[in-house]
């Protein structure tokens, strides 16, 4: 599973991955919109009971083993604590599902696995990443297409471990 976090969009992909051809087979795709619903605007708690329930109802729904995050990048000091409480309430959910720790690639590393390019823009990296799908994916929004070239990034550099290794 491959999340791309944040309060108020988050993007998650179940991937099968096959390492004899180098492409991922998406399994489930999606992302939580907890933007206003009509005049609502909800707040912090129940955006992260949303991430929680969704994010759980996906685990309980497939054979999750492996679970991978874009890195968080530190950039202003409120943006900041809000995704951390997104990343802190998807660990607490992922340890107590599946009692395994959440992996982690940085957006650059990502880019330049997938791209060849660490500063790649948003549409080349959700175009390229289709060369690694066993067949093409309509993304709806940048999250889906974040989410899905997170969970192919790590399968990439998970390869090129092994390969190193052995």
């Amino acid at each position: 599973m491959a999340l791309d976090l944040s309060l108020n969009s988050t993007g998650y992909a179940v991937l099968d991955w096959d390492s004899t051809l180098n492409k991922a087979t998406v399994i489930e795709l999606g992302h939580i919109d907890n933007k206003k619903q009509g005049r609502m605007k909800w707040s912090h708690g129940q955006k992260l009971t949303r991430i929680e329930s969704i994010i759980n109802s996906v685990i309980e729904n497939h054979n999750v083993h492996t679970v991978v995050r874009e890195k968080g990048v530190t950039r202003f000091n409120r943006a900041t604590q809000v995704i951390f409480r997104v990343v802190g309430v998807t660990d607490l959910l992922i340890w107590k599902q599946l009692e395994v720790t959440v992996n982690e690639i940085g957006i650059t590393e990502a880019k330049k696995l997938i791209t060849g390019n660490g500063k790649a823009e948003k549409s080349e990296v959700a175009a390229k990443v289709q060369d690694y799908l066993s067949e093409p994916v309509a993304f709806t929004v940048d999250d889906e297409s974040d989410a899905v070239a997170v969970g192919v990034a790590y399968c990439l550099k998970l390869e090129g471990e092994n390969k190193l290794n052995g």
